[in-house]
């Protein structure tokens, strides 16, 4: 445990983002207050025409009712062509964590909603800070390009197109978050900060469980389901 505790510790791109997520915090915590009272009261156009369809559709791209299925249907159709536990493990674990964090920090801060137009952390009731919606834009659609590229699933230029569409995704979520009052600009960046950090978290996670490891929790593929002796030693490398 130590040194798997001591490897996350380590990593730099994880480094990098906690530390980026700390600034974020302190900023969000007044220096930014400016910033996110002027985009909160700026004028909303178009608002009676397009606001409950902001709500029931762009909004809820990046939303974990619908960007969990897409990492779970990803996370299953791998670890069956791959035979290993591998992508649903990473898939959960690093779902768990994301989600424990921005909680964490939601209950910590109880930042006050947008509405109430006064940014202030503690306030007596609030959870706007982070933005969940922009962790899971970063975090879980995040580990669904990490996977296919991890498997080789998809071809290069495909997976740029994912890239894009990731990116797309977050930047969408931003703007009709901002608009619909739903977050202040800062919930939404620290949010997606906070996702960045969990996912190099799991990414490196996954470069320290050694290769095959996995391979032999699986029911059909390493051991014979019948009687328990190993089968196909040699495809644990599929891992």
């Amino acid at each position: 445990m130590s040194e798997i505790a001591w490897g996350l510790a380590s990593d730099k791109t994880a480094i990098v983002m906690a530390v980026a997520l700390i600034i974020m915090t302190v900023l969000s915590a007044g220096p930014l207050h400016p910033i996110d009272n002027f985009i909160n009261n700026a004028p909303r156009p178009y608002w009676d025409q397009i606001r409950e369809f902001l709500i029931y559709w762009p909004d809820t791209v990046a939303s974990r009712f619908v960007a969990l299925p897409v990492l779970g249907v990803t996370a299953l159709q791998l670890a069956y062509w791959h035979r290993s536990w591998r992508p649903i493990i990473l898939s959960a674990v690093g779902v768990f964590s994301m989600l424990s964090l921005v909680a964490s920090m939601k209950l910590l801060f109880a930042r006050s909603h947008p509405r109430t137009e006064d940014p202030a952390f503690f306030a007596d009731s609030g959870v706007s800070f982070p933005s969940g919606h922009g962790a899971n834009a970063i975090l879980i659609y995040g580990l669904v390009l990490f996977l296919i590229v991890r498997y080789q699933a998809a071809r290069p230029h495909i997976v740029r197109r994912l890239g894009y569409c990731i990116v797309g995704i977050a930047v969408l979520q931003a703007v009709v978050s901002v608009y619909l009052r739903f977050h202040w600009f800062t919930d939404l960046l620290t949010g997606m900060v906070a996702g960045g950090l969990i996912l190099a978290l799991t990414i490196r996670l996954d470069q320290m469980i050694p290769q095959g490891r996995t391979f032999t929790w699986w029911p059909w593929y390493g051991r014979n389901p019948w009687n328990g002796a190993d089968r196909a030693p040699e495809a644990a490398g599929r891992d």
